[in-house]
């Protein structure tokens, strides 16, 4: 009887009602749409660093982490026997690292020298897939052939089939100047990574360096799925004691962590707009208990408890407040399906955010948990909204309020 008489008394005053709702749904929509931008931009940059940059699991030497000597390698035959067998595992790819300075005749700078298998690393990153211009490394010629990004093409100065010269350090430690031949120019919408590195053949760069067959200083493996990932890094480690295995939570601690903070920043910002909100209702039902204030008095007069009063404006105001974040969330679901699919492009912000290995292209996300949390969270500013307005209704003597 309390529930039904609550839900007429809502719309007794549709405009006032609907003004409420109204400004509860915007509220959440914006936050909402606001959140998922938020996590899709996360999501993206994480998926980016892992198929282009890191993938899910590296392995190397323990010293080498440390040192970053050519010597510190290890038997890549050893590693794939094992590897081979172990189900988790989808794919993986060895590489031989060094750090180089390329030279051209007009300019130079410092990149991060990585030899690859061309076939091993596509099943592994993602490089190839960007290429912008020319072909990935398969293309076989006289000159050793070397894929880099645009960025590094415009600073050095070079196109297609330029020659680019680098000087390294072999494993002995002797200078070695090598001339290499553009073969392809990549653009992965990240300026860190591509400012830094620069793909060889794994083949050639092992003959520069004097590495012994089947040396790497890198393997990097991709696992079957995101939830096996940790028990896949603990077996590897207990069969690899003297490697060092880590995912891709420890070889980047700041992508895990701005995946945990953005969460937290999404609850932060609808909690902030439902305080926000908490003021227009709490007028709202004090306007509410003053224009009713003889019926309510009348209904203490006849013998409604506090109790029950207090029943009814709570349940007034849940159901005010339900209406408006059902509404919100179901007005943000369906933006979020439709530009989670067509993606939003923020192109005047492009060069900004791939600064810090960000895509303009964001695809919004949001989990269908969050919406059953800010469903409780609406409850509970409802709740709250209603104490000062009970307060008010039990302050009222009943015959004073039917007499006045």
């Amino acid at each position: 009887m309390i529930a039904s008489l609550a839900w007429r008394n809502v719309w007794r005053n549709k405009t006032r009602s609907f003004a409420v709702i109204l400004a509860l749904t915007m509220g959440l929509f914006g936050a909402l749409l606001i959140a998922s931008m938020s996590n899709g931009m996360v999501d993206k940059w994480i998926k980016n660093a892992i198929e282009n940059e890191i993938s899910e699991v590296q392995i190397h030497q323990a010293q080498y982490l440390i040192m970053e000597e050519l010597g510190l390698t290890m038997g890549e035959k050893e590693l794939a026997s094992v590897l081979k067998k172990n189900t988790n595992v989808r794919s993986y790819t060895s590489r031989i690292r060094t750090e180089a300075m390329a030279m051209t005749a007009n300019n130079s700078t410092q990149v991060s020298l990585i030899g690859i298998d061309p076939e091993e690393e596509k099943k592994v990153t993602e490089v190839h897939q960007f290429m912008i211009d020319g072909q990935y490394l398969e293309t076989k010629s006289k000159f050793k052939p070397v894929i880099i990004s645009e960025r590094l093409a415009e600073k050095l100065k070079v196109r297609l089939k330029s020659k680019i010269i680098f000087t390294l350090a072999d494993k002995t430690g002797n200078m070695a100047y090598e001339n290499f031949k553009v073969n392809g120019i990549f653009d992965t919408n990240s300026t860190m990574f591509d400012d830094r590195n620069v793909f060889v053949r794994k083949s050639d760069l092992q003959k520069i360096l004097k590495l012994e067959d089947g040396q790497v200083h890198e393997v990097a493996l991709r696992v079957t799925s995101p939830e096996i990932l940790e028990s896949t890094v603990n077996v590897l480690q207990h069969t690899f004691p003297d490697f060092k295995i880590r995912d891709w939570k420890v070889i980047n601690p700041t992508l895990s962590m701005s995946g945990s903070m953005m969460t937290l920043f999404n609850y932060i910002l609808v909690g902030i707009v439902l305080i926000a909100l908490i003021f227009g209702i709490i007028n709202t039902m004090l306007m509410v208990i003053l224009e009713r204030t003889k019926e309510i008095g009348m209904l203490r007069s006849l013998g409604m408890s506090k109790r029950k009063i207090a029943k009814m404006i709570t349940l007034e105001t849940i159901f005010l407040c339900l209406v408006g974040g059902v509404m919100g969330n179901l007005l943000a679901l369906g933006a979020i399906e439709y530009f989670g699919s067509a993606g939003m492009h923020f192109e005047s912000f492009k060069e900004g955010m791939e600064q810090f290995g960000m895509s303009a292209h964001i695809y919004p996300k949001l989990d269908y948990s969050f919406y059953a949390i800010i469903t409780l969270m609406v409850v509970f500013t409802a709740v709250l909204s209603s104490i000062f307005p009970i307060i008010r209704a039990f302050k009222l003597n009943p015959a004073l309020a039917i007499r006045d």
